[in-house]
């Protein structure tokens, strides 16, 4: 189940979602709302399974990407993109749509204020977009597949059936697309979410503590999940057991990505056999390299993670409400 001319050893992941042009605005000095803030604009190429994508080349994977983008200039810049890093590309270009695009607004301490996703193009990944003869071969030679919740629900569903038992992990996204998990929650091996994620796949308060969320989720069927909170603790499952894991404490230079890097680092360490929290700490330490070092991916990023999942504080594990 390798990539064809890739080395045995190699994994191979098919990764599929957003690969798009991520546009931040950051303001110089503490962030105002309903006002104009003085700051600077930039973009570069992101999305979900985009970001996620680097870090499973940065770490040695063979990867295959799977996206939607239009024929114009933001498309031709997210294909070059892809072709630098020499990924297989099987994406699908709409010449008379746009692409995707991503707007975040940071304030002066990298942390977001508002994000705006513009990215109905992925809702024409259909299930039989996946049927294709390349896309199914590409598919069944993978060692893991990777999806994001820019996908529609039966497309979510019908690649976690094609799965077939490999590792296949998802990316919650947004708040307003992580019920497009649902029907596939108990198919997944890992799911990954922010806290505002959570709270709005297992529909519960906005005041609802993680651990209670962590609860739910394990109520609706998730295996393997991770919850993150900012700089906060994050929560991580492991089948019936709940443990909370320090992050790595850094300086940010941009917190865009730093989910989609978490996934894929710990979906790493997963198909090697890790166990679980020890793959969530490795992706803790990729996930804080992501949003602190520029550019990223830094030489060594291997060897940064294996030396910082190393030092982190152990996890310390609750005993679950009754």
């Amino acid at each position: 189940m390798k990539t064809s001319g890739s080395p045995s050893d190699v994994l191979s992941v098919f990764v599929v979602g957003a690969a798009h042009i991520d546009r931040r605005a950051k303001a110089d000095a503490p962030y105002r709302p309903a006002a104009s803030n003085p700051g600077r604009f930039f973009d570069m190429p992101g999305g979900a399974a985009f970001n996620a994508a680097v870090t499973l080349d940065a770490l040695g994977c063979a990867v295959v990407l799977q996206s939607a983008r239009g024929g114009d200039s933001d498309g031709y810049r997210i294909a070059e993109a892809i072709a630098a890093h020499k990924f297989t590309d099987f994406s699908i270009t709409w010449i008379d749509r746009a692409t995707p695009t991503y707007t975040a607004i940071l304030d002066d301490r990298s942390e977001l204020v508002a994000g705006i996703a513009d990215m109905g193009l992925y809702d024409l990944l259909v299930p039989r977009v996946f049927t294709r003869r390349h896309v199914r071969a590409a598919i069944d030679e993978a060692d893991a597949l990777l999806v994001d919740a820019n996908l529609p629900s039966g497309s979510i569903d019908a690649l976690a059936k094609a799965a077939g038992g490999r590792p296949i992990a998802a990316i919650g996204v947004s708040p307003a697309k992580v019920r497009r998990l649902q029907g596939a929650i108990r198919s997944l091996s890992a799911l990954f979410l922010s806290h505002a994620e959570a709270t709005s796949l297992v529909e519960a308060s906005a005041g609802t503590s993680s651990r209670l969320l962590a609860e739910f989720l394990i109520e609706l069927g998730a295996r393997r999940a991770v919850i993150t909170d900012g700089p906060g603790e994050v929560v991580v499952i492991d089948g019936e057991a709940i443990a909370f894991q320090e992050p790595p404490a850094v300086v940010p230079l941009d917190v865009t990505g730093a989910g989609d890097t978490l996934a894929a680092a710990a979906l790493v360490a997963l198909c090697e056999g890790h166990a679980w929290v020890d793959c969530v700490r490795a992706g803790l330490v990729g996930s804080s390299l992501r949003i602190s070092v520029d550019p990223f991916p830094p030489r060594d990023f291997p060897r940064l993670i294996q030396e910082g999942a190393a030092v982190l504080p152990d996890p310390h594990f609750p005993e679950r409400s009754l």
